[in-house]
């Protein structure tokens, strides 16, 4: 069986194209195609290791992801979250591949929030405020950069040291068309910024919610479970519209969306999903209005993206066709 590994997966599918992959998987939750359980989670040690087999109706295959997350890893120079998915083919069962799960988890939750970002922020948004420089934050800005015309990004994080050499990484890939600088403070990070990503392992309010900007799209992928918090509770309340992945996997593990529920901030009928949202909803948006995507990842993410994944890996003829492009 063969195995991918993360550049392999990189080279093969383009950011664009895991954002269409990750917006047809919303789709699929929000029509009931979704089959997949919620995820298991056994405490390991100072982490979790988690369980998420995917499964959607009439798909061509089915992925199960082990992933271990350890907020701690940061300290010791590692990834956060580390995992291994496995490709299965639908009809016989067959394990066809096995596949990065590190790469594949940042880049599809990158692509949530693309995908998020592609349909409720402003069309002309172009400043990125990002919370957090660990493994996942590059990913976030290159999915926002695929859905809007980012001009300019500022990095926060509570490490000067971390923030400084991750605004300088980012600087260099992105080149000069894009301004990338540390924030000194999450004031100046929201100053003016029109797109917010938050990727923390915080437990906390990263900012106030007065803070943000009227009109800014905010997505929060870091607090996936309950009792941690990026997003304050008062942000909710003064959002337009608040959408989330999957409404029963966001009671259960949201902890800052299930914080502004039990404040009374946002109502029970206060959010929706995001595979719901019309997918020319931000084209005739209020301006001033607010919006929230709250994620905490959902199996058939992971699915979409191996599907997608082992398409370009797995047929000749299409890396064929890539190579001679």
């Amino acid at each position: 069986m063969p195995t991918f590994d993360g550049q392999a997966i990189r080279d093969a599918v383009p950011m664009a194209d895991l954002l269409d992959a990750i917006d047809a998987a919303f789709r699929d939750v929000a029509a009931g195609r979704d089959r997949s359980p919620m995820r298991i989670r056994l405490e390991m040690g100072h982490g979790d290791l988690l369980l998420m087999p995917g499964l959607r109706a009439g798909g061509r295959g089915a992925a199960v992801k082990l992933v271990t997350v350890m907020p701690g890893n940061a300290d010791r120079g590692l990834p956060t979250v580390q995992a291994v998915v496995v490709w299965f083919d639908a009809g016989s069962g067959e394990p066809l591949a096995i596949l990065d799960g590190t790469t594949v988890t940042a880049m599809r939750t990158g692509a949530a929030s693309g995908v998020a970002t592609r349909l409720l922020a402003r069309i002309d948004a172009s400043v990125l405020a990002l919370f957090g420089c660990g493994a996942q934050a590059a990913w976030q800005v290159r999915a926002v950069m695929a859905a809007r015309p980012i001009r300019e990004l500022r990095v926060y994080a509570r490490n000067e040291g971390r923030r400084v050499a991750f605004a300088e990484r980012m600087g260099e890939e992105l080149g000069s068309e894009v301004r990338v600088a540390p924030a000194g403070s999450p004031a100046e990070a929201l100053r003016g910024a029109e797109i917010v990503c938050c990727a923390t392992t915080s437990s906390e309010p990263l900012f106030e919610a007065g803070q943000v900007e009227p009109g800014a799209h905010v997505n929060g992928i870091g607090a996936f479970r309950l009792g941690m918090v990026e997003i304050p509770p008062a942000l909710f309340g003064r959002a337009g519209l608040v959408a989330v992945d999957a409404r029963e996997a966001s009671l259960a593990e949201a902890g800052d969306l299930v914080a502004a529920l039990r404040s009374g901030d946002l109502g029970e009928d206060g959010y929706l999903e995001l595979g719901s949202v019309d997918p020319r909803w931000a084209e005739t948006r209020d301006p001033q209005a607010i919006t929230i995507f709250k994620s905490v990842g959902l199996a058939i993410q992971d699915l979409a993206a191996a599907e997608l994944i082992a398409d370009r890996l797995l047929d000749p003829q299409a890396r064929d066709r890539r190579e001679g492009a």
